[in-house]
């Protein structure tokens, strides 16, 4: 037990990372990294905050702040988590402040956990030219270790990011970086390959995910160089996360998107949204009839046609909300996820559809745009139902589905949520949105800001948000030939 949670305590810095803002730049092109960009001015002030599991289960939670004060940089770092020791749940915790140069070399730290020790440990550092001297306090006594550096620069995982970016990485080309081990009181030779390059769909935009192995850890970092997404040999796993979230003891359903699949696609479409049908071809994934039952999808056998409802149309077939027709009860109630109940959403749906003249395509364009407008965009691990999201303002395209769903129901408008494939810049995508009733149903997609949604919106799945978000596993073998375009 022992050594697990000493690999965890080392494993564990990598963390760090998570604090150099460095901005990341590049033209994706699908197969090879164009640029790395690095610091264009000191960062200010900020805090991070990660989730911590341990495969579904929750098991803590880390905070980082840093700071430039002068020519040094600030960095303060606090980890918190539960494991089993003895038979008995334990809270371990580490703590740390570190003072660095502008070019991330180490010049002090303060450090203490209970990782090692139950009684805790304290250990501070100075380092020179010449080496490090260690100062280490105990309840029962205090010692001092000196360590040569042979005068070169020296690591903390804290600084990984930045020194990634000084070696200006290029994929599959292993390097060496000496990090310091505190615990052990030794510097390391730690191997960094840059593994992969992934496109993530954001909004409207396709950004870039760097996959970095380091030593037996992988980091996800994003364009801005934060560390989105760490995974330990030890079987921990940080995730980027809000406060609330990440201070949240209860377990969540993760959605991992940096594991989502993508496909190239055999043909380009110039302008998507100014198609009115595409044909195409789908094996490698079981289609499910009754989805496209009333909806703008013909099926035959595995070939999908996909029309565009014109604006013109939709108005003919606009009702006054609410709806009060029979069969579509399930589509106006609230769920796990969609909390159309919940009374600030559920009064502001009913003031939304008012103020709207209680038109259903108005309120469908309004709230289009509207959620469009709201939520910041950005991508996030945990899955969240409507409340939680109108606490953070904040998501992707899952968030403004389940928001808009929130919205609609509450107000009367039939809505159900669909996930497929979406067509962008040359790739498909996994991607969700919400489709909403007009003697049919009609998609809309309030991440995209398109209502109609164009033809290259594939739908595959219909249900609650955890039930769309299941097929990601199955996608991995799809296969998408265009047939025809028009």
């Amino acid at each position: 037990m022992t050594k697990t949670i000493k690999i965890i305590n080392l494993s564990v810095f990598c963390i760090w990372a998570v604090l150099i803002s460095i901005l990341l730049y590049k033209n994706y092109k699908g197969d090879s990294l164009e640029r790395i960009e690095g610091l264009s001015e000191a960062f200010s002030k900020n805090t991070y905050w990660y989730d911590i599991y341990v495969g579904t289960k929750k098991a803590g939670f880390s905070k980082t702040d840093f700071e430039k004060a002068g020519d040094e940089i600030i960095i303060k770092y606090e980890l918190q988590v539960k494991v089993k020791k003895n038979e008995k749940e334990t809270v371990l915790f580490e703590k740390l402040k570190c003072l660095t140069t502008m070019n991330y070399a180490i010049k002090s730290f303060e450090y203490t956990s209970n990782f090692k020790d139950e009684k805790g440990i304290k250990v501070s550092g100075e380092a020179d030219k010449d080496g490090i001297l260690f100062f280490l306090g105990s309840a029962d006594k205090r010692t001092t270790h000196q360590l040569s550096t042979d005068g070169n620069d020296f690591y903390l995982p804290i600084t990984l990011i930045p020194v990634i970016y000084q070696k200006n990485p290029t994929p599959n080309t292993p390097f060496l970086i000496k990090m310091l081990d505190i615990i052990n009181f030794s510097i390391n030779d730690v191997q960094v390959v840059l593994e992969e390059i992934k496109p993530i769909k954001v909004g409207i935009n396709i950004l870039s995910l760097y996959k970095f192995r380091v030593g037996d850890s992988i980091f996800w970092i994003n364009e801005k160089g934060i560390v989105v997404k760490q995974k330990l040999s030890t079987g921990l796993t940080f995730y980027a996360e809000t406060e609330y979230i990440a201070k949240d003891p209860a377990d969540r359903v993760v959605f991992d998107y940096t594991s989502l699949p993508y496909f190239k696609s055999k043909q380009a479409i110039a302008d998507p949204e100014k198609l009115t049908s595409l044909k195409l071809k789908v094996t490698g994934f079981s289609l499910d009839q009754r989805l496209y039952k009333s909806s703008l999808v013909n099926i035959k056998n595995n070939i999908l046609t996909i029309k565009k409802e014109e604006l013109e149309d939709i108005k003919k077939k606009t009702y006054t909300l609410p709806y009060k027709k029979d069969g579509l009860h399930s589509y106006l109630a609230p769920d796990r996820w969609v909390l159309s109940d919940y009374k600030p959403l559920q009064n502001t749906g009913r003031i939304y559809a008012e103020s709207n003249n209680n038109d259903a395509l108005q309120l469908t364009s309004y709230l289009t745009s509207y959620l469009y407008n709201l939520l910041r965009t950005m991508p996030v691990f945990a899955v969240s139902d409507s409340k939680d999201i109108l606490k953070s303002l904040s998501g992707n395209y899952l968030e403004r589905s389940v928001m808009y769903a929130s919205y609609t129901r509450a107000a009367g408008l039939p809505t159900r949520l669909v996930s497929g494939l979406v067509y962008r810049n040359g790739y498909f995508y996994f991607h969700a949105w919400p489709e909403v009733w007009f003697d049919k149903w009609i998609p809309v997609d309030p991440a995209f800001y398109q209502f109609p949604a164009d033809v290259t919106h594939i739908p595959l799945k219909e249900g609650r948000l955890d039930e769309i978000i299941s097929i990601i596993d199955d996608l991995k073998g799809i296969e998408i030939e265009i047939l025809e375009t028009s």
